[in-house]
């Protein structure tokens, strides 16, 4: 599903039920042996193992996980939280149909719990359920005494923009920052859905707050380039991209940008000497082709390096795959492809249209081409999508 959040659920169970259990329960005991006496709290003993049992899980020991969480189970069945638990260990494993058994009962057991409900909600859009991931969503941010509306609202926001719903995600992505300014991950991931849509001054300002609460990275200047570059501001994307060239050489994106820099160079030419031509019909003067200046873009041809295929990274403060654009619609994409070159890709949960056209070096307008996809560029987990020309497609 969306790794955004698995990783926000992971982090809820995680902060929450393991947090609470180790510090309601202090130091793991062993077991009392044989019958239990009559002093035995069976509440706190599942309190302890389900403390044992996540430890275990977050070290990624799941038959040790599963061991004690089965114990607390025994202990206490009544309990929400081990329910709770219980569902996450099936939901980590795969299995769906237990998951959704468990947290069923820890929600008819703690119907005003909202960690619960969050974490459910995500349950229900891993599985493709958005209509009933956001009631339970919804539940949990209408809960007076839930603290955690920005995880949810971010939450919501990625459901949104896994069923190709970008300007919902993009409302709730700034319902997430109404109630967390400075939440990095949502600053980031709203910028990359304001460059997709082309609202460029929108995604320069969600930008800006960006970078006064997170670190600078690859990704974060490749935004900046994108954005620049979308808003005709050839000089500053430059600029970008040198940073990227001087601080991040080795880096994926950078070779990305050494190489859409040449199709910049391209364009800027082209341009220019458009433009000098039309003034000279218009002044009726014969001159001299005027050479341009090419230093517009950085590195030339010969220095660049040969282009390869840009694995998709991410920055530190997110985990969900993100969105940005290529306003480009020319047709400078190489089509001329091997035919070793793989013709389809299947999307996997969390992709979107910009992290492919990095992956496979293709500009996202030829793939919306290429695939009949609309403006949003909005796919599917399951989708397949063509990666070469009509004319290279075979059923």
């Amino acid at each position: 599903m969306l790794a955004g959040l698995q990783t926000g659920l992971k982090n809820t169970l995680l902060g929450a039920a393991l947090v609470a259990a180790l510090a309601s329960t202090g130091c793991v005991s062993n077991d009392p042996s044989g019958v239990y006496g009559g002093n035995f709290d069976r509440e706190e003993a599942a309190k302890t193992r389900m403390s044992l049992g996540l430890t275990y899980l977050q070290n990624n020991n799941y038959s040790q996980a599963k061991k004690n969480l089965d114990k607390a189970l025994e202990f206490n069945p009544r309990s929400a939280d081990v329910q709770y638990a219980m569902a996450y260990y099936y939901q980590l494993v795969g299995d769906n149909q237990r998951a959704e058994s468990f947290y069923e009962a820890a929600i008819d057991l703690a119907p005003n719990n909202g960690d619960i409900a969050n974490s459910y909600g995500a349950f229900k859009c891993q599985n493709g359920q958005y209509e009933q991931a956001k009631t339970y969503f919804f539940d949990a941010i209408n809960n007076r005494l839930y603290s955690n509306a920005a995880q949810t609202y971010e939450n919501l926001a990625l459901c949104a923009q896994s069923q190709g719903q970008l300007e919902e995600a993009i409302g709730y992505f700034n319902e997430a920052l109404k109630h967390q300014p400075a939440r990095g991950k949502s600053l980031f991931l709203l910028t990359e859905l304001y460059v997709v849509s082309e609202q460029y001054d929108l995604a320069k300002a969600t930008l800006d707050k960006y970078e006064k609460v997170a670190r600078v990275t690859p990704d974060s200047l490749w935004l900046a380039y994108e954005i620049a570059k979308g808003q005709g501001d050839f000089e500053t994307a430059k600029g970008y991209g040198d940073m990227m060239v001087s601080v991040y050489p080795d880096n994926a994106l950078t070779k990305r940008y050494v190489e859409d820099s040449k199709s910049l160079q391209r364009r800027v030419v082209k341009t220019v000497k458009s433009t000098q031509s039309e003034n000279v019909l218009s002044s009726g003067q014969k001159t001299n082709v005027v050479e341009v200046n090419t230093d517009i873009v950085a590195k030339s041809d010969e220095q660049a390096p040969e282009s390869t295929q840009t694995e998709s990274t991410e920055p530190e403060s997110t985990s969900q795959s993100t969105f940005a654009t290529d306003t480009d619609t020319s047709n400078d994409q190489n089509t001329e492809l091997s035919e070793q070159t793989a013709k389809i890709h299947v999307v996997k949960p969390g992709e979107n249209l910009y992290r492919i056209s990095l992956l496979h070096n293709i500009k996202m307008a030829t793939l919306r081409e290429w695939n009949n996809l609309d403006n949003t560029g909005a796919i599917i987990a399951g989708q397949s999508l063509w990666l070469v020309p009509p004319n290279m497609q075979e059923e």
